[in-house]
């Protein structure tokens, strides 16, 4: 979504989108969104076109086609319980975002943590999590399946607290996002995860999929697929695992690419 199918303002041409809806429906064709985001964002984010779309959200661990939940893989107990011990004191400087399909939760200190560095970001930050309950402490948090975590770090602690993660937690994985978000999810789970169980419930092969990325967590997807594209403004590691380069987000590459894709055949 962000860095890829959303301008740089993080909006998208309504209208355009939903001809081009049209289109696909008219061809058999699913319209995908693979991102590190719930579903709870991506409803609002999309409205009334919701329900026409198929979603990998939270970096893969939840599978969603119309409305319909193909497969939750949440926390086990005991990783949440880890996760909240080693952390406690960091719920606030992290920015720690613990999320289930339907809730966000942060502590009132993060909401308001001015360690992103100025107030647009942190506000665009809190925004990504719909539904948000503020809790006195981490420890306060109630019990549902919890399929994601995130921390937004301080740029000049995100490879430290990266690896300390690796070493503390071998059973879960901290998937960098972008603009030091790392999302926590557990191993094998990833946007290329939802991808193959979509295409196996479809019938169709590698060569049959389009995909689209700017960001890490969008490598394993970007090399799953035949027709695979970077954007313009992605990183270089994130170009080299793609074919094709797409124009950049501000210049709506993706819909250029599917709508080009769509006139020659």
């Amino acid at each position: 979504m962000d860095g890829t199918f959303l301008d740089e303002k993080g909006q998208f041409d309504a209208k355009r989108f939903e001809q081009l809806l049209d289109e696909l429906d008219k061809r058999g064709i699913l319209f995908v969104v693979a991102t590190g985001n719930q579903i709870s964002r991506m409803k609002i984010v999309f409205g009334n076109l919701a329900n026409r779309l198929a979603y990998v959200v939270g970096n893969g661990s939840h599978l969603l086609v119309k409305d319909e939940t193909i497969y939750l893989k949440n926390l086990s107990a005991q990783q949440l319980q880890h996760f909240l011990q080693y952390y406690e004191n960091h719920f606030d400087d992290y920015h720690i975002v613990i999320s289930s399909p339907e809730h966000s939760y942060m502590t009132k200190g993060a909401y308001t943590c001015q360690n992103l560095g100025n107030a647009e970001r942190l506000k665009y930050y809190n925004a990504s999590f719909p539904n948000v309950i503020l809790l006195d402490n981490m420890l306060d948090l109630p019990h549902e399946k919890i399929n994601k975590i995130t921390m937004q770090l301080p740029m000049a602690l995100f490879e430290s607290v990266s690896q300390d993660f690796r070493k503390e937690f071998p059973d879960l994985v901290p998937m960098a996002s972008g603009f030091g978000a790392i999302d926590v999810v557990l191993p094998g789970v990833d946007k290329a995860l939802g991808i193959k169980e979509l295409m196996a419930l479809k019938g169709i092969s590698t060569d049959q999929v389009m995909t689209f990325g700017d960001g890490d967590n969008d490598i394993a997807m970007l090399r799953l697929a035949k027709y695979s594209y970077a954007m313009e403004n992605a990183s270089k590691t994130v170009k080299a695992a793609a074919n094709f380069i797409a124009p950049s987000n501000a210049k709506s590459g993706v819909f250029q690419v599917i709508e080009l894709y769509l006139e020659s055949h």
